[in-house]
């Protein structure tokens, strides 16, 4: 059979109903955290159950069964060789794959799958100490029993799809997991280039959620940081690196394209890495000195385009502070007597509604500011 010229074509893969005995967790699935990435099936069926919210799952197939309409895609393990290019509508791939004894690795599908063997498995969850869990009708146990699947021959081929349905598609990953998945695809041969052609992306975003991912590889490499915070809230780093000033801070190109991709920001620029982590996700001594995303466009890309701003906000993680310098100090002094002024005069006009002990004493310590104010200024 001719080489396919998209990855689209060659359909009809085959689908075919198997035991759930023959079904395997994805260890190298992308939504799962680093630490737990090619951990053994048990650790991998645990973090499904705390993180995923498999509950959710399990309520509705213990009423529903299972809809075939939305079948599970798996590769077969241990695949021979001479089988691994096979058209997956031939002869020797589908009398491999039909084989009782092959079993597959679902590789999109994995928390129906871990619901399901959580829900026929009384072993298994009281290993996860599951004490309250849906109970099966004995017809509702046989549905889910087999499984209907959809069967790539190697996982290379199933990249593309998985890309569009979590990247672009309805059911997307969160940030740091397509980011990752798009570093499995070009550590795989592809360019970014490609990889973007492949899901669809018109947007150029593959080009910066790869870039991000390759910049968080390059702190974790130089610093030894733990970066736990930053890759749980990766979308932070997506909207700091869409500013401007930002990335002339870090020493990264206007264009995406013309990063050295390997190593991101020049080494002269590795401390002002680690200082906009810290400033963004903080660090294992300090808070972050944002509160909010927002924080990022409108403070933090003014501050650090501006070296007193930058020193302020090192010295003392006062955003709002290293803000009000952005224009240089002489001009923050200059708006802080404006609105110092404003508010007194304001006082001005009601002050004599209100003599009271507590009034006199704030004016009386208003007098004695202004006084050193001005002889300072005036020396």
């Amino acid at each position: 059979m001719p080489a396919a010229k998209f990855p689209g074509q060659g359909r009809k893969r085959p689908q075919l109903d198997l035991k759930v005995e023959q079904l395997h967790l994805d260890s190298y699935n992308p939504r799962l955290p680093e630490d737990k990435q090619g951990k053994p099936e048990a650790d991998i069926l645990s973090t499904l159950y705390q993180d995923f919210f498999l509950d959710e799952i399990a309520e509705s197939m213990s009423r529903n069964g299972y809809f075939d309409e939305e079948p599970l895609v798996g590769i077969p393990e241990k695949l021979p060789r001479k089988l691994k290019n096979a058209d997956p509508q031939s002869r020797d791939f589908l009398t491999f794959i039909k084989e009782k004894d092959t079993e597959f690795t679902i590789v999109e599908g994995n928390r129906r799958l871990a619901t399901i063997r959580l829900l026929l498995n009384a072993s298994e969850r009281e290993k996860l100490r599951i004490k309250t869990w849906p109970t099966l009708s004995t017809e509702v146990a046989d549905d889910l029993a087999v499984l209907p699947v959809i069967v790539y021959p190697t996982r290379v081929e199933i990249i593309p799809y998985l890309g569009v349905r979590h990247i672009i598609g309805i059911q997307k990953w969160d940030s740091y997991a397509k980011a990752r998945y798009i570093a499995m695809m070009v550590k795989d041969g592809r360019t970014v280039d490609e990889v973007g052609d492949l899901i669809g992306d018109k947007q150029g975003s593959v080009n910066k959620q790869y870039l991000s991912y390759k910049l968080l590889d390059q702190a974790e490499a130089e610093f030894d940081l733990d970066l736990t915070k930053a890759k749980q809230d990766f979308s932070l780093l997506l909207l700091a690196l869409g500013q401007g000033n930002i990335k002339q801070f870090l020493g990264l190109p206007k264009r995406t394209k013309d990063t050295n991709i390997e190593e991101p920001v020049p080494r002269e620029k590795l401390e002002d890495l680690k200082d906009v982590l810290s400033w963004i996700f903080g660090d294992s001594k300090r808070l972050p000195v944002i509160k909010e995303s927002r924080d990022i466009t409108n403070y933090l890309s003014h501050v650090v385009a501006s070296s007193e701003a930058v020193k302020y906000l090192k010295d003392r993680r006062d955003l709002t502070g290293a803000y009000d310098r952005t224009d240089g100090e002489e001009k923050m002094l200059l708006k802080y007597l404006n609105a110092a002024n404003s508010k007194l005069e304001g006082a001005l006009g009601i002050a004599h509604r209100h003599r009271t002990f507590e009034v006199i004493a704030q004016a009386e310590r208003c007098e004695q500011t202004a006084k050193t104010l001005v002889k300072t200024v005036k020396e």
